[in-house]
């Protein structure tokens, strides 16, 4: 296992620039997949390849989100979960 950061280098880590700027991508990817569901986009006369078009994109949002609202708290409990 990797060393543990400390609650300041998480802060110092989400606060870097670089990340900053990752975060804003994965925002706006979000939004880019909110549009396209909303604009119907993951529609499909088959409703099984809709289901999995549906899943699969659900799950790259929720993974997108689950970056962007990581808190440190949240990540001692990832830890715990090893």
């Amino acid at each position: 296992m990797s060393q543990v950061v400390s609650e300041q280098e998480f802060l110092e880590w989400k606060s870097h620039p670089v990340t900053r700027a990752v975060m804003e991508i994965l925002e706006s990817r979000r939004e880019a997949l909110r549009r396209a569901w909303e604009g119907g986009s993951f529609t499909d006369y088959d409703a099984g390849a809709m289901a999995l078009t549906n899943v699969g994109n659900l799950g790259t949002c929720k993974g997108y989100a689950y970056v962007q609202e990581l808190d440190y708290e949240a990540y001692l409990g990832e830890l715990k979960d090893e």
